[in-house]
């Protein structure tokens, strides 16, 4: 029977900056939202929460893996929370009534199914495999029809200079780059940390975007300049 051999020190090390940098450097843009809260709009306030949640999760998430050697409680935490916090921002920009009148329905719908996996289908303990199909399923077609109606309305302004366009570019690379990684973390040895790695990239190119629209949200005056430069 072959042994197995150790993971170079180099890809673990790698594992575990990536996932430093995507777990702490959402305290960028909170401080940017928080610094100028009192000029955002409604949805970028929305996503400044957003923020919020994923930094106390990051400090929750340490603290977990060093005292309780697990962390996979959160993941039905944070599947249900950002779920209901991006469909909240959406819901501040869509102009389409019959859309905004089904999601709280969709958001109460779904708030159900990530209770029936946490405690029935599954458990606190395994990963949650129905509510992360049905938020990524969720997400994208809310990025889409943010996309739809942005077309629709045939805007003249540079699409990358628009808060909820650039934000759900992010999101959309985010989830359509991650959803198959989620489902692969629980198998645990090599795959797992190559699918971690897929994970935490996926969402720093989010971050990246996300946090570049804020600011430029955050900092009209600048962003102003750098577009006319």
């Amino acid at each position: 029977m072959d042994v197995p051999t150790p993971f170079p020190n180099w890809f673990l090390t790698t594992q575990y900056t990536l996932n430093l940098i995507s777990s702490f450097g959402v305290l960028i843009p909170l401080a940017i939202g928080l610094r100028r809260w009192g000029i955002l709009s409604p949805a970028a306030r929305i996503i400044v929460g957003y923020f919020g949640f994923w930094s106390l999760e990051a400090f929750v998430d340490q603290w977990s893996r060093r005292v309780l050697h697990t962390n996979m409680y959160l993941f039905h935490v944070t599947v249900l929370v950002e779920t209901l916090l991006l469909g909240w921002a959406y819901y501040q920009v869509y102009d389409l009534k019959p859309v905004r009148r089904i999601m709280p329905w969709v958001g109460v719908a779904f708030t159900l199914v990530a209770l029936a996996d946490a405690f029935w289908i599954n458990d606190l303990q395994h990963e949650n495999a129905v509510a992360r199909v049905v938020q990524v399923s969720l997400m994208l077609a809310m990025i889409l029809l943010y996309f739809e109606q942005w077309v629709r309305e045939m805007r003249t302004d540079n699409p990358w200079h628009n808060f909820m366009f650039l934000v759900s570019v992010g999101l959309a690379i985010y989830y359509a780059g991650s959803v198959m990684s989620y489902l692969g973390i629980a198998s645990g040895g090599f795959a797992a940390i190559v699918m971690a790695i897929i994970i935490d990239l996926s969402f720093i190119v989010a971050l990246v975007l996300m946090t570049v629209a804020l600011w430029r949200e955050a900092f009209p005056s600048t962003a102003y300049k750098a577009k006319t430069a």
